[in-house]
């Protein structure tokens, strides 16, 4: 898996699409997706995050990547919102874009039988009481990459959680 993390950096490092796809597709084909999301993905956007911070990474580079891993990881969720399990509504909370963790999250739960109700990046907190109540979930999961994100919805999230399972 080190050698897929290695050559998916390479190809989006390049912004060469059609490589980076072959390193998933090969890594696909030799793992489950859940080992490719844990041994390969998550490694990559770990790796991809430090060097941003540090500026070695350019903000074209972690556009190309996150948007490429974004298409291919939602194409695999395709049908998501299928199925007899419980439903769980993912979001990100106002103001986050950093939406590629949830779409991982959302892919572990499909694999253990839930149905993904995906609103995705930014979305107000609001429209997160209105899928709610439409829903009727399981779970709700509002992801956020800085604490200091979710602090300013503390008052609505805690309204939401009193009639819903809110993590």
């Amino acid at each position: 898996a080190r050698r897929d993390v290695a050559d998916l950096r390479a190809a989006l490092d390049e912004l060469d699409a059609q490589q980076a796809h072959l390193v998933l597709d090969r890594a696909l084909g030799r793992y489950t997706l859940e080992s490719v999301l844990s041994w390969v993905v998550l490694p990559y956007l770990k790796d991809l995050g430090d060097r941003w911070e540090r500026g070695e990474a350019s903000v074209a580079q972690e556009h190309f990547a996150s948007n490429l891993l974004r298409g291919r990881l939602l194409a695999l969720a395709r049908g998501w919102g299928r199925g007899g399990g419980p439903a769980a509504l993912l979001a990100c909370a106002p103001g986050e874009y950093h939406d590629l963790p949830l779409i991982m999250f959302g892919l572990a739960l499909r694999a253990r039988g839930w149905r993904i109700v995906y609103l995705g990046a930014d979305t107000p907190t609001s429209s997160i009481a209105e899928a709610a109540a439409e829903v009727r979930p399981a779970l709700i999961a509002v992801s956020a990459i800085r604490a200091d994100a979710l602090a300013s919805e503390r008052d609505a999230l805690a309204a939401i959680a009193r009639e819903f399972r809110v993590g």
